[in-house]
């Protein structure tokens, strides 16, 4: 795969630069349309953005096939600690350094609960900036004004959205969410996987071009070039 981001379904990123591979809310094992063979794919990182079983999905099986190291807000990196897991569990805001630049997670309007009902710290947003090149996952959230600060402060390049509604914000606040960022490049996620996520992507493109940004609408293994 060429230097880029690769959608796997629902939030799932893979995201490719020279000799990193980094995947975020990896939840895609179970869907026989995903074209991704973790054996055979370089994968050094998983990010998670909170513990809800469609996010943090099939991070443990990932990494003990990959000795990857996970990244996660702390509860949540503590519980794959426990679970034999390469993980660094870090805090609200700060910068970790990574290989191929560094993560920082940032708020998100979200709940958060571990795979074993535990609580799994506050659910997050993150920046990640691969050498320089800033990507923003915006995990679960509903619509609030830390996305101007976020925008304001580190810039995102890139920004992956949900627009789903019910759990998160729909296209209306995202579109205010794409708007805040001020990002160059707005992807959608969290959208149809589940009947009651289920919204048009095309109506959220129109009203992002509308106000001047860029949108790229990813099927399923798609890949955008960086």
């Amino acid at each position: 795969m060429i230097n880029g981001i690769k959608y796997l379904g629902h939030s799932a990123f893979y995201i490719k630069y020279n000799d990193f591979g980094i995947l975020t809310d990896p939840w895609f094992m179970h869907n026989k349309n995903v074209m991704f063979d973790i054996e055979k794919e370089i994968i050094t990182h998983i990010i998670v953005t909170h513990g809800h079983g469609d996010h943090f999905g099939d991070t443990i099986q990932i990494a003990q096939t990959t000795n990857c190291r996970v990244i996660a807000i702390f509860e949540t990196g503590v519980y794959c600690q426990k679970m034999g897991i390469n993980a660094t569990g870090v805090g609200m805001s700060g910068e970790i350094a990574t290989e191929f630049g560094s993560v920082r997670f940032l708020p998100a309007y979200h709940t958060n609960s571990l795979p074993n009902g535990e609580y799994g710290g506050i659910a997050a947003s993150v920046l990640i900036d691969v050498e320089g090149i800033k990507i923003f996952h915006a995990g679960d959230s509903g619509l609030t004004k830390e996305f101007e600060l976020i925008g304001c402060l580190y810039k995102p390049y890139y920004a992956m959205l949900p627009i789903g509604g019910y759990f998160t914000m729909g296209i209306d606040e995202a579109v205010i969410a794409a708007k805040m960022l001020n990002a160059k490049e707005v992807i959608p996620m969290h959208y149809n996987t589940f009947e009651n996520i289920s919204v048009n992507p095309y109506d959220f493109e129109a009203k992002i071009i509308n106000q001047g940004q860029n949108c790229t609408i990813m099927k399923i293994n798609d890949t955008l070039a960086f």
